[in-house]
């Protein structure tokens, strides 16, 4: 991501921060990990390992300035309401850390 004040070792703690703001926006009921694969739905299901590393961010910040989750929405919630309030609450919260960002990609995998 190009910003001067990212570096690689500071994407993991805002991709957290941007989950965090995610889960708080009304509609969202889940946030799906990036590319999911049987065999790790699986392994989140077993008790943890502490020497397992942990699961990679729900919300993936490429080099490319591309910020992408995907997201459940909840049934009452209107779905592409819930995707623009996730969108823009991301670009703001990006742009007020000076962040760069070249698309935000919201997709809805379900409602729940």
């Amino acid at each position: 991501m190009t910003s001067p004040d990212l570096d690689d070792d500071a994407l993991p703690t805002l991709a957290l921060e941007l989950e965090a703001l995610v889960e708080g926006i009304p509609g969202v009921a889940h946030i799906y990990q990036p590319r999911a694969t049987l065999p790790a739905l699986l392994a989140a299901r077993l008790t943890p390992d502490p020497t397992t590393p942990p699961p990679p961010p729900r919300v993936e910040i490429g080099d490319d300035g591309v910020v992408a989750l995907t997201i459940a929405t909840d049934a009452d919630s209107i779905s592409p309401d819930v995707a623009h309030r996730v969108h823009d609450a991301l670009l703001e919260r990006l742009g007020r850390a000076g962040t760069a960002v070249t698309r935000v990609d919201v997709r809805i995998a379900r409602v729940d």
